[in-house]
């Protein structure tokens, strides 16, 4: 971490210190003094919300400052850039740090000489689950939009729920939220096994399919961790799992958790009828073990997302919540921040942003494009994401992209991956697949060339799809400057 001035005023007023004592209600947290070390980041900013808004006292560092940190400041935690051990205050608290912070970060040692408990984010998570009543959503894709759906539909039925998001999500109040009511909404990643850390009432399974090949170099890893998941669901609990998924991932499930089944099968116990589609958003009849509810219009687009919603639906089912008042609140909801996130240039031209990092992400982003702009040529920006995903899955990645008109592929965002696996695959070799299958492709080079790469291919009708989870995003706003 560098040394940088502090983003936040001076330190702590007793007054706050005082304030910590006692736990934070509903949950195994004995102190209310938090302490977290990488707070710009999505996970931990969110939690960081959440205790705030939870009557928790939060402070925090990060090792750059931007909007994110000055977000926190302005919604009353104590935020800092750099290192700056002399700035912790309080006694007997949590310090709380991002898998990326070691145990011997010097902030985090100074937490812990003050009697602080070190826990990881996914730790801190976990103990939040404990003594809530937890709905949690695991899968390979959707999550963060069916998380934002549930709890958009726990709010249409009156309730107030706490929630972690894996994305920004402005129309709900951010990526974290300390709610009034029992519930405790969650995203419960796979990654590093760190939905093991849950202890949910609900727990859903949206799909299982292989993406983080670092953590599972096999399928069975990676379906004994979903298992495992599924494992911790608590007694007399739900589980909701979608129809296709590996029938191992409920070997471990207690006898006395039901189960579930979403899905478009005549038998599934969550599924919908009476489907009709316009210009790529959906409206159907949910069913819900047998009981039909009033029709339900989806605000955001895609076929996918109907399958999102039923299992939102399903969660706020397993809630005992009001499920028409549910279904207005989904209604309602308008997505999260690249998720098929539209802007519209000055000159009428039209860019979707969206987080696809997948092949699975960018076929169903694909389809919904064509759908919602019928007859339009698709220009797609893709920024592969990691060395690893990019090489295990060269051949997918190749076949979903030839679906565009023209593709532009920017070199790979890495992370976390040796010089040795960074040598292993290329943008230049996603392009070489991709034109190998007979699609229009070609290298576009570094995140600060796209926008002049996109002026050059682009024809004054293309939608300009712009697709990936690293650092693409910034590009943004250079490409709709052109539009």
């Amino acid at each position: 971490m560098i040394d940088e001035e502090p983003v936040g005023a001076g330190r702590r007023g007793e007054a706050d210190v005082s304030a910590a004592a006692g736990g934070i209600p509903n949950t195994s947290f004995a102190s209310r003094r938090f302490h977290f070390v990488g707070v710009g980041g999505a996970g931990m900013s969110g939690l960081a919300r959440l205790l705030t808004g939870s009557g928790g006292v939060v402070s925090g560092s990060d090792s750059s400052g931007g909007a994110v940190t000055d977000a926190l400041l302005a919604e009353g935690c104590e935020v800092w850039v750099g290192c700056q051990p002399s700035r912790i205050d309080g006694q007997d608290g949590y310090v709380i740090r991002s898998a990326a912070v070691p145990p011997n970060d010097a902030e985090v040692q100074e937490c812990v000489r003050r009697g602080f408990t070190s826990l990881l984010y996914a730790e801190a998570v976990g103990r939040l689950s404990e003594g809530r009543r937890t709905l949690a959503i695991a899968g390979t894709h959707g999550k963060t939009t069916t998380t934002g759906l549930l709890v958009s539909a726990l709010r249409g039925a009156g309730l107030d729920p706490s929630h972690l998001i894996g994305g920004e999500a402005p129309q709900l109040g951010g990526n974290g939220h300390g709610g009034q009511s029992p519930e405790f909404v969650v995203e419960a990643c796979e990654f590093n096994r760190s939905f093991h850390n849950l202890r949910p009432f609900g727990a859903a399974i949206l799909n299982v399919d292989r993406d983080h090949f670092d953590c599972y170099p096999s399928t069975d890893e990676l379906v004994d961790a979903f298992a495992g998941y599924l494992a911790r669901v608590r007694p007399g609990g739900t589980a909701l799992v979608e129809e296709a998924v590996p029938k191992a991932v409920l070997s471990s499930l207690r006898n006395d958790v039901r189960i579930l089944t979403v899905g478009s099968g005549l038998w599934a116990d969550i599924r919908a009828v009476e489907v009709s589609e316009q210009l790529g958003q959906f409206s159907f009849v949910p069913v819900i073990l047998g009981r039909r509810l009033e029709r339900l219009q989806l605000s955001i687009s895609g076929r996918h997302n109907m399958q999102n919603a039923l299992f939102a639906l399903g969660l706020a089912h397993v809630a005992g919540a009001d499920l028409d008042g549910a279904c207005r609140g989904m209604a309602g909801f308008t997505g999260v921040r690249r998720r098929f996130e539209m802007h519209t240039g000055p000159g009428g031209g039209l860019l979707v942003n969206d987080y696809a990092h997948h092949p699975a992400e960018i076929r169903a982003v694909l389809h919904t494009a064509r759908r919602r702009f019928p007859g339009r040529r698709l220009l797609v920006v893709f920024q592969p994401h990691q060395f690893q995903r990019t090489l295990c899955l060269l051949s997918e990645f190749a076949e979903a992209l030839a679906a565009a008109d023209h593709v532009l592929v920017v070199d790979i965002y890495g992370a976390r991956e040796s010089a040795e696996m960074k040598a292993s695959v290329s943008s230049a070799d996603l392009v070489q697949a991709v034109c190998a299958l007979g699609g229009s492709c070609v290298a576009a080079g570094a995140v600060a060339a796209v926008p002049e790469a996109v002026r050059t291919a682009r024809t004054r009708d293309d939608i300009v799809l712009l697709l990936g989870a690293g650092d693409i995003d910034r590009a943004v706003g250079g490409i709709v400057a052109g539009l």
